[in-house]
């Protein structure tokens, strides 16, 4: 943390801060919003993951149970191998299930709001900080709005380096991974696609 020692000039009888003190209370201004620009995207990149994986693993479950009452009814329906296709499909699906549940998206996200929320109020407290505070409290509630910036960004996970990019705008390799890891549940939605076309096919022909 820096420190900054107490300095004041005298301005027609009353104390002033002295710029530098000025100068770090602004560079936390800027610090505490950038970041909290950056955990903004990072909640969003959470939440949007765990929207998506929940609604593949969904579709996944509910068409592997489809796809295995129609098998019922025609053994042949996904070919000899058909039997062996759904006890993969099942694995598949438990796995991805125990994986999704132990990166825990939804507490994450919460714990990420939650920070954001703290770092934009310190942000809005420094901007404040030199109007509302008196010159001779001015370096003491720095060091303590240091300190609660501090335990905010500790309070939960750091964002990544392609939520910071994103908050700027700007296209790095870092975003584009975070676009493909938000593609990729949806992606996997191609399974239960797949799995339904014999399924539809052979429900109709039989109408």
């Amino acid at each position: 943390m820096r420190v900054v020692s107490l300095m004041f000039i005298y301005n027609r009888n009353r104390l002033v801060a002295e710029p530098p003190l000025l100068e770090a209370i602004k560079k936390l201004e800027n610090r505490s919003f950038a970041t909290y620009l950056a955990r903004v995207q990072a909640h969003k990149r959470i939440v949007r993951l765990n929207a998506s994986w929940n609604t593949s693993l969904i579709a996944l479950a509910t068409s592997t149970t489809i796809a295995s009452t129609g098998q019922l009814v025609e053994p042949k329906m996904y070919g000899n191998g058909g039997n062996a296709l759904m006890v993969v499909l099942s694995v598949f699906s438990l796995v991805v299930s125990l994986v999704v549940s132990s990166v825990n998206y939804g507490a994450r996200a919460r714990s990420m709001e939650a920070s954001y929320k703290r770092i934009q109020q310190i942000s809005l407290m420094a901007e404040r900080l030199p109007v509302i505070a008196v010159a001779e409290n001015l370096a003491q509630r720095y060091i303590e709005l240091q300190k609660e910036y501090e335990i905010a960004i500790e309070s939960s996970e750091n964002h990544a380096k392609g939520d910071h990019d994103r908050a700027t705008g700007t296209l790095t390799k870092d975003t584009i991974k975070n676009f493909f890891l938000d593609v990729l549940p949806y992606l996997t939605l191609s399974i239960p696609v797949l799995l339904l076309i014999p399924f539809i096919g052979w429900f109709f022909n039989g109408l």
